[in-house]
């Protein structure tokens, strides 16, 4: 019988709440990849990560607090009191998480992988919650990605992931952490741009249709490219010069 549990983003804060952390360390499995899950295998490959770390890394439990799935769900590892085999020399204090997945571009990362994996969906939305709660108690600073480690060469959590900008659409989540908050009717909160075309109607860069509308596809104009442009002008220099 497994100890491993399922947990909800709430009933993962109400644990987080127990504890206090100095930091969020985000890594990628990169194996098993998104390929390895069947969307039924969450405690098989949990199970087998721990088995790795246990028999062949030598370590008292499995590395990370936390494993996220490329369905969203969020299965525990070694116990929350406990410090993580997660960054050499960072360890106290840190919660660590594993994302299931291979996020590095093809042809980059220490192995030079043929292909990568995508951070998106449920997935990402359920990662961007945690980034948030973090910066919420303890601040942009406590998010880490594994690579920033001391001595680290690896390319961990992935190539393709920015922190910055991770931590840019989760500062756009709802102040509950659970959703976009769509501004544009036509602009789903799953959309890849989402929080970047909120953040530019929130910064009086974009306006929108007078419907409601974005038309989050459609091609500029060089009309709509002069507004663009005065609008990006005024906001950088803070000078009004269209009344």
């Amino acid at each position: 019988m497994s100890d491993f549990k399922f947990l909800t983003f709430e009933e993962l804060k109400k644990e987080l709440d127990k504890y206090t952390f100095k930091q969020l360390h985000i890594h990628h499995t990169w194996k098993p990849a998104h390929s390895s899950f069947t969307g039924k295998n969450h405690i098989q490959l949990q199970q087998s990560m721990k088995n790795h770390h246990v028999k062949n890394n030598g370590w008292a439990d499995i590395g990370q607090h936390l494993t996220l799935f490329p369905d969203g769900t969020w299965v525990t590892g070694r116990p929350f009191n406990m410090s993580p085999a997660s960054i050499s020399g960072w360890n106290t204090g840190a919660l660590a998480v594993e994302m299931v997945g291979n996020f590095d571009l093809p042809g980059t990362g220490e192995y030079n992988n043929l292909g990568y994996d995508k951070l998106e969906g449920k997935q990402k939305e359920e990662i961007l919650k945690l980034i948030r709660y973090f910066i919420d108690k303890y601040g942009e600073k406590s998010i880490v990605f594994h690579r920033e480690g001391p001595k680290v060469t690896k390319t961990c959590p992935g190539t393709s992931l920015n922190k910055q900008e991770l931590i840019n659409e989760a500062k756009l989540l709802g102040k509950d952490g659970l959703n976009m908050g769509s501004v544009f009717k036509d602009v789903d909160d799953n959309r890849w741009s989402a929080a970047y075309i909120k953040a530019a109607k929130e910064l009086d860069i974009i306006a929108g249709n007078p419907d409601g509308t974005f038309n989050p596809t459609g091609n500029l104009t060089r009309e709509q490219a002069a507004v663009l442009m005065v609008r990006l002008y005024e906001k950088i220099t803070g000078k009004k010069v269209v009344k």
